[in-house]
């Protein structure tokens, strides 16, 4: 711990200099205490407590049409388990870790610039999420797209206390009509791995969309995205172990897909609409694969005190029915950023069905309420419980998958999150989750309840 105590101090003082010389210094320190009492297993200690620490410093400087960034990244766990059980994130750092508890790594490094006639291209390493595209100026639009669209499929991981970037290059031209992006490139390691210095050489992803805003109150995007896999890893599905162990075929999958948002006001406020859809095809190893998966969502906000915001919500993704038909139909989640979506991060958007209601109240301009119900299923029995977010080293899927003992319900989950702004540089957030395991989590597990809660501080500089 006092080496990074010791470099950080260096770069610091380095700070000073780089600022008096007029490049732009911005430090972030995000420490998160999570406590987990997951499902219990016999001979297993899912039971613990662990401390995340990232801290990200950054210097910058543009130019008339150009600009440059490079950002150093430092990632630190303490107290990890030592015999718990994945998919909860302590067992899952301590399996891919082991001892290591820290290091340091380069999180972004690009150079970018900007046309006359409105295009613009950046080259290097950078942060990408999928939706980020063209965001829309209605405040609501914009919540929509950040908290329910965006990094669906490609994101930087955030939650994890180590993320993810990616190595490649970014092309877009904005338009007054919309803005068409395409950008080609692959991810580096990290999320649970601290080795996140490397680039995943046989993982790449080409990405295009057009993003649009039909009228003022609406915005809407169509996407493609190739995904190519042929890292050596074996793959999770359905399939016997024996089968995947000599399926060494690579993934190649394309999505196409699209969402659509609206924001009608009324006298009494205004009321929302999502609609979120992808198709797959493409090569699963030996399998040909088709998926698909659909979100459809609504909600009412009231112009009264405290700003209630009540949604309902549905999602669903395709499974797959028959592991010996030759065909692979569990949708593929790519490289998202899960927690979005999962925010008790224990499964993800395969082979799920689930209904929730979400409200929302905002007592005082810094303090925000957001309370989640969701009722979860399994789409297909014959197939597995998926949890992670994606490729992130060499040797490890990246995806978890647990047999669903021929069940199709999964569990249910309650949630509460408190968002607190101390100050315009500060944020605090506590979560507490419970879940109550059915069918599939009982055929895993000796207990059907778990619980989920996180402490958390960002502050920034």
């Amino acid at each position: 711990m006092m080496r990074w105590v010791a470099v950080w101090a260096a770069i610091g003082s380095a700070a000073a200099v780089l600022q008096a010389q007029g490049i732009k210094v911005d430090v972030s320190w995000r420490v998160r205490g999570e406590v987990w009492d997951f499902f219990t297993t016999p001979g297993a200690d899912n039971h613990y407590a662990f401390l995340g620490s990232l801290l990200r410093a950054g210097i910058s400087g543009q130019g008339q049409r150009h600009a440059w960034r490079l950002e150093l990244a430092q990632s630190t766990l303490a107290g990890l388990p030592d015999n718990a059980r994945p998919p909860s994130h302590g067992a899952t750092y301590r399996s891919v870790n082991g001892g290591r508890d820290g290091s340091v790594f380069l999180k972004q490094l690009f150079w970018r610039w900007r046309s006359k006639s409105g295009w613009s291209l950046m080259l290097g390493r950078f942060e990408f999420s999928d939706g980020s595209e063209r965001m829309p100026d209605d405040p609501t639009l914009q919540w929509l797209r950040r908290h329910r669209i965006q990094e669906r499929l490609i994101g930087p991981f955030g939650f994890t206390h180590i993320t993810r970037s990616f190595d490649g290059v970014y092309w877009a031209w904005d338009r007054l009509q919309g803005t068409l992006t395409l950008t080609l490139f692959r991810p580096t390691r990290g999320a649970f791995d601290l080795r996140a210095n490397d680039q995943l050489t046989r993982v790449t992803v080409a990405y295009t969309s057009w993003t649009f805003r039909p009228d003022p109150q609406s915005d809407a995007r169509f996407f493609a995205l190739y995904y190519r896999d042929a890292r050596p890893a074996v793959k999770v599905d359905s399939r016997p172990l024996a089968d995947r162990q000599t399926d060494r075929e690579a993934i190649a999958l394309t999505t196409l897909g699209g969402h659509f948002l609206r924001v009608v006001p009324s006298k009494w406020g205004q009321t929302d609409f999502l609609a979120w859809g992808a198709w797959q095809w493409g090569d699963w190893g030996r399998l040909k694969h088709r998926a698909f998966a659909v979100a459809a969502e609504i909600g009412h906000r009231w112009d009264s005190p405290w700003r209630p915001w009540l949604r309902l919500g549905a999602f669903l993704s395709t499974g797959d029915g028959n592991p010996n038909d030759g065909f692979h139909k569990t949708f593929f989640q790519v490289l998202p950023t899960p927690r979005l979506y999962a925010r008790f991060p224990i499964y993800n958007l395969m082979n799920n069905r689930d209904l929730f209601v979400q409200f929302t109240l905002c007592p005082h301009r810094r303090l925000t309420l957001r309370l989640e119900a969701h009722r979860l299923w399994l789409s297909r029995r014959t197939d597995l419980w998926y949890a992670g977010g994606g490729a992130f080293n060499d040797t490890a899927f990246g995806y978890a998958g647990l047999t669903s003992g021929g069940a199709r319900r999964l569990m249910d989950v309650l949630d509460l999150s408190v968002d607190y702004q101390s100050d315009p540089l500060t944020t605090w957030t506590l979560y507490l989750a419970r879940a109550w395991g059915k069918g599939a989590v009982r055929s895993n597990f000796a207990g059907s309840s778990a619980t989920y809660a996180y402490l958390e501080v960002v502050r920034r500089w």
